[in-house]
This record gives structure tokens, sequence and C-alpha cells, in this order.
């Protein structure tokens, strides 16, 4: 499957280079890999069912870019808010608050937008159902390979003691875990808005935040352990793509190669997109043209940053009531 999406995502850099669309091309590009990250099912009930979710998700987000990107208070309500939801809707996840700041950042390049959104919002719907005919060509695919084979093959099932069931996963604090990615986004979006102007690569600081941040402590201290190595030499393989300053056929062909990785690691570690997955959203965000060599570099201290926000607002509370705890606990009065 991963190898599948690749190729639908090389062949639409390829045919927006054909067409001289490359702005159209970006926003389509972006619209496939908000749809079809992190993973998709193999299952066809499951994968509609997510499919759907992620395209409702990337076209609510894209409308909401597309008419607050002139007002930065609003699109800072407005990447707030998706966050929020996200965090509430497990299915939904960040896929929301990303098509907000990502497409914001998207229609930057995108004659025209802000005039006429309906038209704007096609490019990202287009590559939402790119994602459907992509996974539909490996499902049809997979069902033929696996049919051909004499004879089928089959796999054990794993037995369980009477009486019980399988394992479910522990409860989830979505309204706390809702908070802290407000609160961590909010102040997010504060620091960026801060930012120089000629800054390019501000808004990483945003996505960073937003892909950190999970429902408990630990599982959040595992994240940021993996961005922060994953991207590092993430941002080394994007200076060399970016510095290097290939062409088309260069560009298309470690895209596809590195989106392949991504997709087909990132169930095995999450370190794994966080290597590949960044030289991609790179080159997609500012297609036909590329951006600075140091982007890499930008994108990675807005990471640091943003580890620095999510540990504050995470694990901050959590040592101020252990401290505060420990000073309540009763003392014990001396003999004598």
């Amino acid at each position: 499957m991963a190898a599948c999406l690749a190729l639908a995502l090389g062949a639409i850099l390829a045919v927006a280079a054909a067409l001289d669309r490359g702005e159209i091309g970006s926003a389509v590009a972006l619209g496939f890999v908000l749809t079809a990250v992190p993973s998709l099912p193999q299952a066809w009930r499951q994968a509609v069912t997510v499919m759907a979710v992620r395209s409702v998700a990337v076209l609510l987000g894209a409308g909401a870019a597309v008419l607050t990107v002139d007002h930065s208070v609003a699109l800072g309500v407005a990447t707030v808010t998706a966050a929020v939801v996200g965090a509430l809707a497990n299915r939904v996840g960040p896929t929301a608050g990303l098509a907000v700041v990502l497409v914001a950042v998207d229609l930057t390049h995108v004659a025209g937008a802000q005039q006429f959104p309906v038209a704007a919002l096609l490019s990202y719907a287009a590559g939402a159902a790119l994602v459907v005919v992509a996974w539909t060509v490996w499902f049809v695919g997979s069902r033929a390979v696996r049919s051909a084979e004499s004879p089928p093959r089959t796999f054990p099932t794993q037995l369980r003691p009477p009486g019980t069931s399988p394992a479910q996963p522990g409860p989830r604090d979505a309204g706390g875990h809702a908070v802290r990615v407000g609160v961590a986004v909010a102040v997010a979006v504060l620091l960026a808005g801060l930012l120089p102007d000629d800054l390019v690569g501000g808004h990483w600081l945003v996505t960073s935040v937003l892909l950190t941040v999970q429902p408990t402590a630990a599982d959040t201290g595992m994240r940021l352990a993996q961005r922060l190595s994953g991207n590092a030499v993430g941002a080394l393989i994007a200076a060399v793509l970016l510095g290097a300053r290939p062409g088309f056929v260069v560009i298309a062909a470690a895209t596809v190669v590195l989106f392949t990785l991504a997709m087909a690691l990132r169930p095995v570690n999450y370190t794994w997109w966080a290597v590949t997955g960044p030289p991609v959203l790179l080159v997609i965000s500012e297609y036909p043209a590329l951006f600075p060599w140091y982007e890499g570099g930008v994108r990675l201290l807005m990471n640091l940053a943003g580890a620095a926000i999510v540990v504050a607002v995470v694990f901050g509370p959590l040592l101020l009531s252990r401290f505060t705890s420990r000073d309540r606990l009763p003392r014990e009065d001396g003999f004598g």
C-alpha cells in the first residue's frame, strides 16, 4: 500500500509539472498527504470510514484556512479550535489542525484563493479523492494476487482462555487531553505570531506541538524523543535535497522513495516518519519551487521550541503537583 500511495503522490507532482500548474499540484499533494497520513487500514470497511472522516476534516480545515488566512486572530482561533476537536474525536486526531495550518501557508502560493475559495478547496478535495483511488487500486490488486495463490494461505488464530475477550485500550482522558492540546497549541500560535514576518517556516512551531501532545504523559514523552531524534536526521536529508537543487525527475523520485518509507515504516516506529516525512512536506509545501537549503534546520529549531512548549504544558503541572503534595505531607514531631 505504501508504494501505491507514494506512486500516486509522484504522479500528482508529475502531472502538475507537465501542465505547468505547480501551485495546483502543491495543493492537491497537500490534500493527498493530509488524508493518507498517518496510515490507512487494510480492511475496506475501516478504510472507508477513516478516509471519509479525514477527507471531511481536511475540507473543513481548508475551508477555515481560506476564510481566515487574512485575519491572524481568526486564523489562530480556527487552529486552536480544530486542534481541540481533533483531541476530542480520536478518528480526526491532528488532521484538522494540520489542515488549517498547512493550507493557510499553501494558500499564499495559490493565485486568487481568497477571491475564489470554492475553486481553492477543489484542489484539496481532489487530493483527498486521489487517496481513495490509490487505496482502491492497491486493494483490488492485493485481492487479485491473494486469489491467485494456490492453495490460499491460512494463518493460525490466537486462542484465548474461555470467558476472556481481546485486550482493550485503557481509559482515555479525552477532556484532559483536549485541554492540554488547546493550551499548548494556543501558546504555539501566540509565539509563532511574534516571529519575524520574513522568517520562512514559523508555522512548523504549531505543527510540532500538534503532533507531539499525546493522550498520556508517557506517550507524549516517547513522541518527544522520537520527533527530536528523527527530525535531526530529517533536517540533514532536507538540507542535502534542497541544497542540491536537483531537477524535477530527481525531486519526484526522492519524494516517492521517502514517502514510501514514511508510510511503510511509520507503523513500525514513529521515528521513521520523523526522519522521512519532513523532506516530503518541505518539497510539496513550496512545489514547484524549493525552500532554501537551511529550511530543514529552521524546521528543526521550531521543533525544539515546540518541544519546550509541550514539556511546560504537559509535564509542568505534573511536576508542580508533586512538589505541592510533598510540601503538604505532615511532618513527624520530634521526641524530647
